[in-house]
């Protein structure tokens, strides 16, 4: 019975993975929502199958996050399981116009504590449960490759916090090794979500099965590697 646990749950990218997976009864689902006072009809209509387990969580808060433990040992008590896969997929985009010359202190802050922070965080809180061989996925971004970023230099904040985000994944890689965890960043494409916004091209349906395909089929020496949701490597 696999478990899975992933934060962002209530919409876009996060909630097409529970749509995906709560199908299949003997998925477990933990999805972790940034606040249960949001609108979460979608969700709970998908929590209403019996193996998905809503929690609060909001990754840019470490008062949040510190009490995220004890919520996820809570369930993983009822099923005896540990967490097979871990998705941190929560982020934010929030001033896509800005260039380099043009960062504001405060949205770089709060880039670095929801994208880099948070899932840092998250990994340390949990890692005590992560089964052996565990898969951990940090959803990153094509911009947030330093190759990717000389040809499409746009969302400067947004870019620089996912490159932090990759640097974070290899250290993770190394540091999760006694785990036997497969660390790993996914780049889901530009899809046709909230924080796509106009010109996304990609329907969460099509990233999401692809996502899924590449998790499923990983080996140890993956580890460590940047995918594409179409399977293809992102370079650095």
């Amino acid at each position: 019975m696999p478990t899975y646990f992933l934060t962002g749950a209530n919409r876009g990218i996060g909630l097409e993975f529970v749509r995906q997976l709560s199908p299949d009864e003997n998925n477990n689902i933990i999805a972790a929502v940034r606040s249960k006072k949001g609108d979460l009809t979608d969700l709970k209509a998908l929590a209403s199958r019996g193996n998905a387990h809503i929690i609060e969580c909001d990754v840019s808060s470490l008062d949040s996050i510190s009490g995220l433990e004890f919520r996820v040992a809570e369930i993983l008590s009822k099923t005896g399981e540990n967490l097979n896969y871990l998705f941190n997929v929560a982020g934010i985009n929030t001033s896509s116009s800005d260039t380099s010359l043009s960062i504001d202190a405060a949205s770089l802050q709060n880039h670095m504590n929801t994208n880099v922070l948070g899932p840092a965080k998250i990994v340390e809180t949990l890692r005590q449960y992560l089964a052996r061989g565990a898969v951990v996925m940090n959803m990153s971004s094509g911009l947030g490759s330093l190759s990717v970023a000389k040809d499409m230099p746009k969302c400067c904040t947004y870019s620089i916090s996912k490159a932090a985000q990759n640097m974070l994944t290899l250290h993770q890689t190394r540091d999760l090794k006694r785990n036997r965890a497969i660390v790993i960043c996914m780049d889901p494409g530009w899809v046709k979500t909230r924080m796509g916004g106009k010109g996304a091209m990609v329907e969460p349906k099509v990233s999401i099965e692809g996502m899924l395909e590449i998790i499923r089929g990983l080996k140890k020496e993956d580890s460590g590697k940047f995918f594409r949701f179409d399977g293809s490597q992102v370079p650095w």
